[in-house]
C-alpha cells in the first residue's frame, strides 16, 4: 500500500510534469524572428549590453534583476560554448547572435517556463499552509492548466519571474505566521524585494508581509512591538530591491525619469481607451485568464480566506494589488498574472469547503467543470505556438523568390512584418539617421564592423508609416501607390488582422489590391475573424479565445508586385 504522503508526492509530480509540458510546448515559436512577442528584445539587448561590462542598464522602465539574471545565463552559455569550441572569442559570440539569435531568446523563454513550473510548487505549499495537502494539490492542479499563466510562461518577459519570487515570499510569510520564527519574515521580505526588483508593481504584495508581521511576533515578543517587525520587513524589502536594481539609486535621475513615464503611461492608457482596469480586468482579463467557472469559485474562496487568520496574508495582497492595478487605463491582460496563482489557491480552498459541507459525491465533477475551460485554452494556445508563423512563411517565400537587394515596402505593425534581413545599404543609412537624431546606434555599428554581414539574401525594407519623427530614410509617408512606383519600389507586403496596429493605412492596402498583382498570401484564419478575441492593446498574434478560428500565429500577409508576372 502507498501511504498518503507518497500519494501526494506522486500527484504533485504528475501535476508539475503536466505544467512543464504545457509551458515548454511551442516554446520556440516565431524564432528566429525577433518581434513575435513584444518586450523580449528589450530584455535580450539589455542583458547582452550589461555583459560588455557596463552594469548600469540606463533603462528603468523595468527594474534590473532579470537583466542581470539573463546576463548570467548568457555568460554561462558563452563559457560552455567556448570550452566546447563553438565560440572562439567574444566577437565570435556576438557574431553568432547577429546571425541567429534563436538560442538567446530560447534560453530566456525556457527560464520563464521553468520558473512558471516552479510557481506551481510554491502554490502547492501556499495551499498546504492555508488548509491541507489536498488543498495544496488542488491549487497546484488549477495553476498547472491556468491559461494566462501557461501563456505568459512561454515569453521572455518579467511577469512570470516576478510572480515566482512573490509566491515564494508568500510561502515564507505563511510559514512565519505558523512558526513565529523571525528568519522566515526576513527572508520573505528580502525575496519580495527581489520580486519588486523584477517588476515594480509586485511591491504591492508587501502588504501581506506586513500583515504577517502584525499577526505574529516571534522570539522576544514581550519587548518588541509589531511596528518594529514591520520596519524590519520594510528594510529587508528595500534591501532586496536594491540588490537586484542598484542603479535605481546610483543613477536616480534616469530611474525617476523612466518610472515617471511608466506611471503616466499606466494612468492614461495604451492607444485604445478600454476604461479603468477595475471593470475591464474583472469582465475580460480574469475570465479569459482562468475561465468563468474557476474565476467565480476563486472569488468565492476569498470569503473563506477572510475567515482564516493566515488567509489575510494572501487576501490583503490580492485586494491591494487589484485596487491599484485596476486604477489605471493601461490594461494589458498580463497585469493580472500575479493574481492568477492566488485565485487558484482560493478556488481550491472553496472547493474543499464545498466538498466538506455539501458536495461530497460531486467533487470530481466540480473539479472537471472548473479546469476544462482553462485546460482547453492552454492546450489550444500551446498547439498554435507549435505551428509555423505566417511571418516565417512569408520570409521563406521572399528568400526563395526575390533577389538580394530588392526594395520592398511593408505596411502595418512592426510586429507583423515578415522575417527579412536588412541590406547593408539600409543599415548604413539607418545608423547615420539615428546618430543625426542623437541616438547611439551601437548595435548597428557593431554589425557593420563585419564586412561579411549581413549574409544574403538581404533587402532594403521601406516601412510605410503615418509619421516619421526621426526622419529616417527607410520610413516613408505614402499617400498612394504611385509614390512607390516613382521610388522604384515594385514589391509591397500588407497586413490584415483584428489587432488595430496591423490595419494602418487601409486605403493604401485597398489601392494595392486594385492596382497591383497579388503574388502570394499567407492567411492564419480558418474562416473570418468574428469569433477571435485578442488582447486589443498587445501586438501578440495568438488569441485569448476562439482558437478554432485560427490555424497558426501571425497576421494575414499578402505580397504584391507592380507588374503582372509571367
Amino acid at each position: 500500500m502507498i501511504d498518503a504522503e507518497r500519494r501526494i508526492q506522486i500527484g504533485l509530480g504528475f501535476i508539475l510534469a503536466t505544467g512543464l509540458f504545457l509551458r515548454l510546448w511551442g516554446i520556440s515559436f516565431g524564432l528566429p524572428h525577433l518581434y513575435c512577442r513584444p518586450d523580449e528584445t528589450i530584455l535580450v539587448y539589455k542583458a547582452l549590453s550589461i555583459g560588455t561590462g557596463d552594469f548600469n542598464p540606463h533603462f528603468f522602465n523595468y527594474p534590473s534583476l532579470h537583466f542581470y539574471l539573463l546576463t548570467a545565463i548568457y555568460g554561462l552559455y558563452f563559457g560552455i560554448g567556448y570550452l566546447c569550441g563553438i565560440f572562439a572569442n567574444i566577437e565570435d559570440f556576438q557574431f553568432h547572435f547577429f546571425l541567429d539569435p534563436s538560442t538567446f531568446f530560447l534560453l530566456g523563454r525556457i527560464c520563464s517556463a521553468v520558473l512558471g513550473t516552479g510557481s506551481i510548487f510554491w502554490i502547492y505549499l501556499i495551499g498546504r499552509h492555508l488548509a491541507s495537502a489536498q488543498v495544496g494539490l488542488l491549487s497546484a492542479f488549477f495553476l498547472s492548466v491556468a491559461f494566462l499563466h501557461v501563456r505568459e510562461s512561454h515569453f521572455l518577459t518579467v511577469d512570470i519571474p516576478a510572480t515566482f519570487y512573490m509566491l515564494l515570499a508568500c510561502v515564507l510569510a505563511l510559514r512565519y505566521v505558523t512558526s513565529a520564527r523571525l528568519p522566515y519574515l526576513v527572508l520573505s521580505a528580502l525575496i519580495l524585494g527581489l520580486a519588486a526588483s523584477t517588476k515594480y508593481n509586485l511591491a504591492l504584495f508587501g502588504i501581506g508581509i506586513l500583515v504577517a508581521a502584525v499577526l505574529t511576533r516571534g522570539g522576544s515578543e514581550k519587548t518588541l512591538f509589531p511596528w518594529k517587525y514591520c520596519v524590519l520587513a520594510g528594510i529587508f524589502m528595500g534591501g532586496g530591491f536594491l540588490i537586484g536594481s542598484p542603479f535605481t539609486l546610483l543613477d536616480f535621475p534616469t530611474f525617476w525619469r523612466d518610472l515617471t513615464y511608466e506611471r503616466q503611461h499606466f494612468a492614461t492608457g495604451h492607444g485604445l481607451d478600454l476604461g479603468r482596469g477595475w471593470i475591464y480586468h474583472l469582465s475580460f482579463t480574469l475570465p479569459h485568464g482562468l475561465g468563468w467557472p474557476l474565476l467565480l469559485v476563486g472569488l468565492t474562496g476569498c470569503f473563506f480566506l477572510a475567515q482564516k487568520r493566515q488567509g489575510w496574508v494572501i487576501l490583503s495582497g490580492v485586494l491591494l494589488y487589484y485596487f491599484i492595478a485596476g486604477s489605471g487605463k493601461t490594461v494589458f491582460v498580463r497585469y493580472m498574472l500575479p493574481l492568477i496563482p492566488l485565485l487558484c489557491a482560493s478556488a481550491a480552498l472553496a472547493v474543499e469547503e464545498l466538498r466538506r459541507r455539501w458536495l461530497k459525491k460531486w467533487t470530481f465533477l466540480l473539479i472537471g467543470f472548473l479546469v476544462l475551460p482553462p485546460a482547453h485554452a492552454s492546450y489550444a494556445h500551446s498547439y498554435l505556438l507549435a505551428q509555423e508563423d505566417t511571418r516565417l512563411q512569408a520570409g521563406k517565400w521572399i528568400k526563395q523568390h526575390l533577389p538580394s537587394g530588392t526594395h520592398i515596402a511593408v505596411q502595418g505593425s512592426d510586429y507583423g512584418y515578415p522575417l527579412m534581413r536588412h541590406s547593408r545599404q539600409w543599415m548604413v543609412e539607418r545608423l547615420e539617421d539615428e546618430r543625426q537624431s542623437g541616438l547611439a546606434g551601437k548595435r548597428l555599428a557593431r554589425q557593420l564592423q563585419w564586412t561579411q554581414y549581413p549574409p544574403e539574401p538581404n533587402y532594403y525594407v521601406v516601412e510605410v508609416k503615418q509619421t516619421n519623427p526621426l526622419e529616417l530614410r527607410s520610413i516613408r509617408i505614402v499617400d498612394d501607390v504611385e509614390y512607390l512606383r516613382d521610388q522604384g519600389i515594385y514589391w509591397a507586403i500588407t497586413q490584415e488582422h483584428p489587432l488595430s496596429n496591423s490595419n494602418r493605412d487601409a486605403a493604401l492596402r485597398r489601392e494595392l489590391e486594385e492596382e497591383w498583382q497579388l503574388v502570394q498570401s499567407f492567411d492564419p484564419f480558418v474562416s473570418g475573424t468574428a469569433s477571435l478575441v485578442y488582447d486589443p492593446i498587445d501586438s501578440y498574434y495568438v488569441p485569448l479565445s476562439g482558437f478554432s478560428g485560427v490555424k497558426r500565429p501571425g497576421p494575414a500577409l499578402r505580397i504584391y508586385h507592380l507588374n503582372k508576372l509571367d
